[in-house]
């Protein structure tokens, strides 16, 4: 005799007034972690198609084929092409900071904190040089995200300044001044990368002499002692088509899940 199947739960519509919704099926840990490895590859596909044409050329479809997914698979992830362009910067900030964060762990001054964060920051930029012109346009088509991304550059960077001050007793700034401080900072960088280091859709690394011309600036303008800055090996020019793609992290079990 055929077995039957099992009943679908009937619309919620149709549902009598009072009788609890069917748990939905929880899906598996190897389905949850290839949904965030797809999502990976769809941001970093949007970022190399960004890298080469701009927002203005990222399109849904552009990116679903550099990602090598269906073009129906992209709405599982991105509710829409804007939805995408907010949630990109952000992410690829994420990373950036990871790998900053860890350089500029342990250090023993204000001046080599700067030292490490601006050789780090560097070296990442130019082994994804993409990462320049998502985050130049951006102001424009993900105005949202390019705020969110710059507080969160400035969220630890501030904390790790003002920690070096205090261990060498230097003049303290109010919060708001502290925030002034570092939008100046992030600003010397950002156009020290744009006036030297972009050359078309390549960067290559900050010289010597500007590292040292940089870490005098801010040693004078914090009132610090300039320190001889420690030989940093940058990071060697990547290609357009060099592109390191960002690191999927598997989800945490939360009690209960």
């Amino acid at each position: 005799m055929p077995s039957r199947k099992p009943k679908a739960a009937p619309p919620a519509e149709d549902r009598p007034e009072g009788e609890p919704v069917p748990p939905r099926r929880r899906r598996s840990e190897a389905q949850q972690q290839k949904n965030v490895e797809t999502r990976v590859r769809l941001l970093n596909a949007a970022a190399r198609v960004i890298g080469k044409y701009g927002y203005a050329g990222c399109s849904i479809a552009r990116v679903a084929a550099r990602a090598k997914v269906a073009h129906g698979t992209f709405y599982l992830h991105f509710k829409s092409q804007q939805d995408l362009f907010d949630q990109l910067l952000p992410a690829l900030g994420a990373e950036m900071l990871e790998v900053i964060g860890k350089a500029v762990r342990d250090s023993r001054s204000l001046i080599e904190l700067e030292h490490r964060g601006l050789v780090a920051n560097f070296d990442y930029l130019v082994q994804h040089p993409y990462l320049h012109r998502v985050t130049s346009e951006a102001e424009l088509y993900a105005p949202v995200a390019y705020r969110q991304y710059f507080e969160e550059l400035a969220k630890p960077y501030k904390k790790s300044l003002r920690r070096s001050m205090a261990a060498q007793s230097q003049p303290a700034f109010s919060e708001e001044q502290l925030d002034a401080v570092i939008s100046m900072l992030l600003g010397a960088r950002y156009y020290l990368l744009t006036r030297f280091c972009v050359q078309g859709n390549c960067l290559k690394p900050l010289t010597r002499e500007l590292t040292e011309t940089y870490l005098r600036f801010v040693a004078e303008g914090l009132g610090v002692k300039p320190e001889a800055p420690a030989k940093a090996t940058a990071a060697p020019a990547a290609s357009a088509a060099e592109v390191v793609p960002l690191t999927p992290r598997r989800k945490r079990k939360v009690a209960g899940a």
